[in-house]
């Protein structure tokens, strides 16, 4: 065999080694962080999990130990040059090149790569595996091998199979969905009301139907029905942070007194020395001569800060008059904190609004990234829509005081196809009313009460990211019977829906150009 497709094969030899190591160890330190918050995983369970996870997962772990396998052969000359011994100078090597490739994976992709490596311990663990490939690559080069120059491809056969075995098993293991996807629905013309919006996240209407637009970057504008659009001065507020469409300035929100009271609510990142959350709020929107402004800015409420900046949540509506509920999405790096009653971290959070009022107790706990909440006239009920990892996303009713399981439970699986949890329901915790998987990525959440779409009363509206579409959930009484899909002729992410005091629905793409759109029924056009 020729030395480059020996090195080759060594090299994927070493790295289909470390990541069935990698793997095996990543499951069980998932497991165990799950076993922590009381989760009894049986032997059987956790059998099926390991090995479902070496299929799906070990693919995708191969990859990054091949990559890690790279780098470890560029660093041994280096090391060799020190004076180091051949198996030392591999086995630092490998740990070195994998400990690398996975710093990249936790410090880049805001939302964590690999459980495992969500804090150090398992870090360092999981880099240790690169002694494997380490070890693995040193005891195959120091075989003497003959070359025998095989004929045409058969020297070829063990590079292939060792990129064929992982590529089929990750290619046989994909998730299949759920359902089959809704319809698409008609009955309605779209008219571009303003384009040009960055990051838009969130809008609400004002009593003469003008509408206040947030962008994440820190901006709200004031856009009447014909596009035309004023920025309001937030210059009293304070500071926010803002990273592209992970977080910023997000919802907005109306006081049921608006016409006497003028109080908006708005959420917004912050980070300090503690960490990255999102706060709750609260100015009075006021006009002088033809500028507007947001004045007696108060902070009511800060979230648990967390160490990474996905998972914010950031949705609010209001229970009563005197009362609102703000989503929080988990600890993200540390998705644990959902399960932990001490702090706000996967939680809806119960805000009072009156006077004098510090407490915001919990609403609901064991959320993922809940960033769609509307108080439901018709049942009197609080539903959420909330992000899954891959697949899972799900739409929640709340009952005051009950668990939802995230992380002990998914319907999903993590990103790089690793399981989340062995369960998908348990007594001790709550049923999702609806659960979508592949994931819709729902972003928002409304309830059509309208006098244009005769045919939608009570239904949910539930705008969608990753499907680039509003989800209508059409219901009797309080059970979803069937959905379908408006929008997906545009191909546009959506990133918020609101029904409007007319009956036209307004919509928000996401993205550095999104647009306000307006849906009302086709034949009034």
């Amino acid at each position: 065999m020729r030395s480059w497709l020996r090195t080759v094969s060594i090299t994927l030899t070493a790295a289909l080694a470390t990541a069935a190591v990698a793997s095996l160890l990543q499951t069980q330190i998932n497991l165990h962080a799950l076993t922590q918050l009381g989760l009894d995983v049986s032997w059987p369970a956790r059998a099926a999990v390991t090995v479902e996870d070496l299929a799906r997962f070990g693919p995708v772990m191969f990859s990054f130990s091949l990559a890690g396998g790279v780098l470890a052969s560029g660093l041994q000359p280096i090391l060799r040059r020190l004076g180091l011994h051949a198996l030392p100078c591999a086995l630092l090597a490998g740990v070195a090149g994998l400990a690398v490739v996975l710093a990249l994976l936790r410090s880049v992709i805001p939302m964590p790569a690999i459980a495992a490596i969500r804090e150090l311990p398992g870090y360092a663990l999981l880099s240790l595996c690169g002694l494997v490939g380490g070890y693995v690559s040193y005891t195959l080069r120091a075989r003497t091998v003959r070359e025998t120059h095989p004929h045409g491809g058969v020297a070829w056969l063990l590079p292939a199979g060792l990129v064929l075995l992982p590529l089929a098993s990750f290619m046989l293991m994909q998730p299949t969905a759920q359902r089959a996807q809704p319809p698409a629905a008609g009955g309605y013309q779209v008219a571009t009301v303003a384009s040009g919006l960055q990051w838009p996240w969130s809008l609400a209407e004002l009593p003469d139907g003008t509408l206040l637009v947030t962008e994440m970057a820190g901006r709200l504008k004031l856009i009447d029905r014909a596009g035309a659009r004023v920025d309001v001065n937030l210059s009293k507020m304070p500071a926010g942070y803002q990273r592209e469409r992970v977080i910023g300035l997000m919802d907005i929100a109306l006081s049921p007194d608006f016409e006497t009271d003028r109080r908006v609510y708005l959420t917004q990142g912050y980070r300090d020395q503690r960490g990255v959350g999102v706060r709750l709020i609260r100015g009075a929107l006021e006009r002088v001569g033809d500028a507007w402004s947001m004045e007696q800015v108060e902070i009511l409420f800060e979230s648990t800060p967390k160490a990474s900046d996905g998972n914010n949540g950031g949705r609010v509506a209001f229970l009563d008059t005197h009362i609102l509920l703000m989503t929080v999405g988990d600890g993200s790096a540390r998705r644990e904190e959902a399960q932990n009653v001490r702090n706000s971290l996967g939680k809806v959070m119960r805000i009072h609004l009156a006077p004098g009022a510090s407490v915001a107790p919990l609403y609901t706990s064991g959320h993922r990234n809940p960033q769609g909440i509307v108080h439901d006239p018709v049942t009197d009920s609080i539903y959420i829509s909330e992000h899954g990892p891959r697949g899972g996303d799900e739409l929640n009713r709340l009952r005051p005081g009950a668990n939802y399981g995230w992380p002990m439970l998914s319907h999903g699986i993590d990103y790089p196809f690793a399981r989340v949890s062995p369960f998908t329901r348990h007594k001790a915790f709550e049923d999702p009313e609806v659960i979508w998987s592949p994931s819709i990525a729902p972003s928002g959440l409304a309830v059509y009460q309208g006098a244009l779409f005769k045919g939608w009363q009570g239904d949910l509206l539930v705008p969608a990211l990753r499907e680039r579409s509003i989800r209508r959930l059409v219901r009797d009484g309080d059970r979803v019977v069937r959905q379908e899909r408006l929008l997906v002729e545009l191909g546009e992410r959506i990133r918020d829906v609101m029904v409007a005091a007319d009956g036209s629905v307004y919509a928000l793409t996401d993205g550095v150009d999104g647009k306000l759109l307006r849906l009302i029924p086709e034949k009034t056009m």
